[in-house]
């Protein structure tokens, strides 16, 4: 999987990441939500902030966060 986030200056920045488990484990001890931290430097370089509202997509083997912002909201990646 791809993790995406909108460029909003010429750096870019990739890190790897591991999903990792969260929530409550079922009747068979599985889990079935996942979370990824990202820094506050990651989230800089997307235009983005702590607290600030997102679309999440998950689309052909990548997840992409994009600020949820309706005025201009990428359909195309």
């Amino acid at each position: 999987m791809c993790l995406v986030a909108r460029i909003t200056a010429n750096t870019a920045m990739v890190r790897k990441k591991k999903l990792s488990p969260s929530g409550a484990k079922d009747e068979n001890g599985e889990y079935h939500n996942v979370h990824v931290n990202l820094h506050e430097d990651e989230l800089a370089v997307a235009g983005l902030d702590i607290g600030d509202e997102v679309f999440i997509r998950v689309r052909d083997g990548k997840i992409i966060i994009q600020k949820a912002d309706t005025d201009d909201v990428e359909h195309e990646f």
